[in-house]
């Protein structure tokens, strides 16, 4: 939100002034909205900053905290016992809880992870993960995934505690954060400012230049989150479906008519064991049982009690985990992956393969549960074109694409927006007439200009539904309250 007087225009015939607007005037009326748009977004703005900085750092946070828990220490020459056996240990130590899935370790190092459902927990993560060592089947501990620091974290970046409305209002901020950074582009590269070093000139410059540099990476940052949120994320989901660019269709799965298909984020609420987001919309195939009887649990999308042969999770005559895990590795699914366990008798396996510093290595697959048959395989070969393009925005804006210099620069434009939101409130505070008013810009008096800027506001608020909605709200307001009222006409400016 730079707090700078408008620049002098270069000198204008008089037929020049009737020819075209004013650059002055122009410059005056997109000064007012990036000054009204900081004031709408900076507090939420700073918060999105402020999490987004920590959540950043994750996966080095919670591996130091569950250290204890998510390595193991074993001579060279012991051996892992079954993973059914392991499973068995979580369900003796939670013979209450429903087992979602189970992922294996990575290496010798490392524990075994067992996910369960949990009733009561966030809307993101209601899950409780167990953790087992692999090789005498003990269980190490759990943690309340809805409850962890960095959940919390999540859940304020992502919906500010509050549900779908949270989620909208954080859509909201980031539509108007893009338009606070295309007009304070426009604001900088129109004065440029080289003078003053101290007091509020010098924050002017400090303001306007940081803004400038980190304003691609701003923009980056926000359009790489959007498709995570509500409204925006769910019209991109859509538009990847109509264009063919995103999950294959019931037909090319053959999912059974008789049963209404479910999609693959149904399968768990954990979003450490999910599918990739790709991946999401994919209809799940149906494992066919040898007599055919579907059973009374549903498709595979439904929650069922999920006890079976071998603490498997799966329904009696399925095979066994360790041969699920088995296909997997014949598949060559990549780095470290999920099983999810089937749930009911018409229920898959689901091989979720994920990697957030390569999304060309993630992979996802369906496995009858009685055959063992790959009833579907999804990876990147199979991502449409925009559907890559989200996958690699999410590795960016998680800072994990390309490791530390991606992590470095994600912080670094966090750190930014957040000194530039503070040194806009500052000088605003500065430069503010003492009980006239908020002392924003003054509205420019040329119809054209204003007429002009609204188009094009309004242009980006086709493209930010919510932002077009909030835009629309506040020219009404302005027309037909504010400026009809003196002591609001004074207020406003």
């Amino acid at each position: 939100m730079p707090d700078t007087t408008p620049e002098t225009a270069e000198p204008e015939s008089g037929t020049d002034r009737i020819r075209r607007p004013s650059r002055n005037q122009l410059y005056k009326t997109l000064w007012r909205w990036h000054f009204y748009a900081g004031l709408l977004v900076t507090p939420l703005l700073i918060l999105l900053a402020v999490t987004g900085g920590i959540y950043l750092f994750k996966p080095a946070y919670e591996n130091w905290v569950y250290k204890d828990l998510r390595t193991v220490h074993a001579a060279q020459s012991a051996k892992p016992v079954p993973l059914a056996a392991q499973v068995d240990a979580v369900r003796k130590a939670k013979p209450e809880a429903t087992i979602q899935s189970v992922t294996p370790p990575s290496d010798a190092t490392h524990s075994t992870m067992v996910t369960l459902a949990a009733d009561g927990g966030g809307p993101w993560a209601p899950t409780v993960s167990v953790y087992v060592n692999p090789y005498d089947a003990k269980v190490l501990g759990s943690v309340d995934n809805a409850k962890t620091f960095m959940q919390k974290v999540r859940d304020l970046h992502g919906h500010l505690l509050s549900g779908s409305v949270g989620d909208r209002l954080v859509e909201l901020t980031a539509s108007w954060a893009a338009i606070l950074t295309c007009t304070g582009l426009y604001l900088w590269w129109r004065t440029r400012p080289r003078d003053g070093r101290t007091g509020r000139r010098g924050l002017r410059r400090w303001h306007a230049t940081v803004g400038a540099a980190v304003s691609v990476f701003l923009l980056l940052l926000i359009a790489t989150g959007l498709p995570w949120t509500g409204l925006w994320g769910q019209q991109l989901q859509k538009a990847i479906t109509a264009t063919k660019q995103g999950a294959p269709s019931a037909e090319d799965y053959k999912v059974s008519s008789k049963i209404p298909p479910t999609t693959a984020d149904h399968l768990t609420s954990n979003p450490d064991t999910s599918v990739p987001w790709a991946a999401e919309k994919v209809q799940v195939p149906n494992s066919q049982p040898a007599d055919g009887h579907e059973g009374h649990e549903g498709h595979a999308g439904h929650a069922g009690h999920m006890g079976g042969q071998g603490g498997s999770g799966a329904a009696p005559g399925s095979m066994s985990i360790e041969q699920a895990v088995a296909v997997a590795h014949r598949e060559r699914v990549p780095g470290t992956f999920t099983v999810t366990l089937p749930q009911g008798p018409k229920g898959v396996y689901t091989i979720s393969g994920k990697s957030e510093a390569d999304p060309a290595k993630q992979r996802t697959l369906f496995l009858d549960q009685y055959s063992g048959k790959v009833l579907a395989s999804y990876g990147w070969p199979q991502y449409g074109l925009l559907s890559k393009l989200v996958e690699e925005g999410i590795a960016l804006h998680q800072g994990e694409r390309f490791g530390l210099p991606n992590l470095l620069v994600a912080l670094g434009t966090c750190l930014a927006v957040i000194g530039m939101a503070v040194s806009g409130v500052v000088m605003w505070w500065r430069r503010r007439p003492s009980g006239r008013g908020l002392g924003a810009p003054r509205r420019a008096q040329d119809a054209r200009v204003t007429r002009g800027v609204a188009l094009i506001m309004l242009v980006l608020g086709v493209a930010m539904p919510l932002a077009g909605i909030s835009m629309l709200v506040i020219l009404t307001l302005d027309r037909l309250v504010i400026r009809r009222i003196a002591p609001l006409r004074r207020f406003f400016g």
